[in-house]
């Protein structure tokens, strides 16, 4: 895949890393492609372990798409001093995870039912073809990142190799990605001396395909396989869940509410909407202390204030109570009252010398 002939920036990079480093976006800006699809596959490099070591592998990266005059002088005497590069153990596991993720991934995203189960004859062709071909592209796909490359011919022989274990039901995708690993290594790995070089129209088209093929086969097993356990133990189709879902009362709810919403900003404007969160959050306290005195606002004058505030005190005055339990609770009521009674007061003060201002 194709990497740019323009000067790429190490702060632009560790940007891209930073705000998309789990998409492999650092990648993508380098022409990395392939190093960014292994990280999009692995979740950032095995859930982030990938990402964190591109920490201080980037100004490697920058210097090679480059082509740094002192990285290059180091990277060709590595090269006369090795004719065969050394894949890495960090390579071998990184092959192996990738190799495995889409060994599984197309695993599960074989229409068995369509063929009257796994068990068919169809369906075991299917399995024993498919699977093999994914474990071989994610071994070449990590193989061919970077100066590295190599054919998919070995290792897709290799691949094909144990793809009877697939017909007989076995789960030997690790198998097929070890096997298929070694014979990358062994017969197509080699130093990529010159640079791919592609036009930015059918390197852009190309990273869509694979993006589309693999989103669909996720698509594809969260349709087929996909399927949750309700409480009573039984076995629902995620496809299901999600039809049934829209119909739920949650979600007629959630529609409600946000149609309702959306109707209000159409009438009062965002402004309108900011001020019905702040009263609903109720900064001054205001709502508190009307649900204590009992009242609500639109009854709530200074004399009915007052005279709630009186008889609430009454009640609860820790005097008129004996017991040590509910002395301690009547006295924390009696200070939420006389707290609520002074905050409405100082409020409706507050209120009045403006209107009177």
């Amino acid at each position: 895949m194709a990497i740019g002939k323009s000067r790429k920036s190490l702060f632009w990079t560790y940007v891209c890393w930073l705000f998309g480093g789990f998409l492999g976006l650092h990648h993508f800006y380098l022409g990395r492609d392939r190093h960014a699809f292994a990280l999009w596959v692995s979740f950032g490099g095995y859930f982030g372990l990938g990402l964190i070591r591109d920490l201080w592998r980037i100004p490697e990266y920058v210097a090679d798409v480059n082509e740094d005059p002192q990285y290059m002088l180091r990277l060709v005497d590595r090269m006369k001093r090795q004719p065969k590069p050394s894949f890495g153990i960090l390579r071998y596991f990184a092959a192996i995870i990738v190799g495995d993720i889409l060994g599984y991934l197309v695993m599960g995203a074989l229409p068995f039912e369509l063929f009257n189960g796994k068990d068919s004859q169809i369906s075991r062709l299917l399995a024993s073809f498919c699977i093999p071909f994914g474990c071989a592209l994610g071994i070449h796909l990590v193989g061919n990142i970077g100066r590295f490359e190599g054919s998919l011919k070995a290792p897709l022989i290799a691949a094909y190799a144990t793809a009877p274990f697939y017909y007989l039901q076995y789960d030997a995708v690790f198998a097929t990605s070890l096997v298929t690993l070694f014979a990358f290594v062994k017969y197509s790995l080699k130093w990529r001396r010159t640079p791919n070089r592609t036009d930015s129209c059918t390197r852009y088209m190309l990273i869509i395909f694979v993006a589309i093929i693999y989103c669909s086969l996720w698509v594809s097993w969260f349709y087929f396989k996909c399927s949750v356990t309700d409480k009573n133990e039984e076995t629902i189709k995620c496809r299901d869940a999600v039809a049934n879902f829209f119909n739920s009362p949650a979600w007629l709810e959630f529609r409600s509410v946000m149609s309702r919403l959306f109707e209000f900003i159409r009438i009062h404007g965002i402004g309108g909407l900011w001020n019905e969160v702040i009263d609903a959050l109720d900064p001054q306290g205001e709502v508190n202390a009307l649900r204590i005195l009992e009242l609500n606002e639109k009854e709530a004058t200074q004399e009915l204030i007052t005279s709630r505030y009186r008889k609430l005190a009454r009640q609860w005055h820790p005097d008129k109570h004996h017991h040590p339990v509910d002395k301690k609770i009547a006295q924390d009521r009696f200070m939420a009252i006389q707290q609520a009674y002074d905050l409405l007061s100082r409020m409706k003060q507050r209120r009045l010398k403006k209107q009177l201002a």
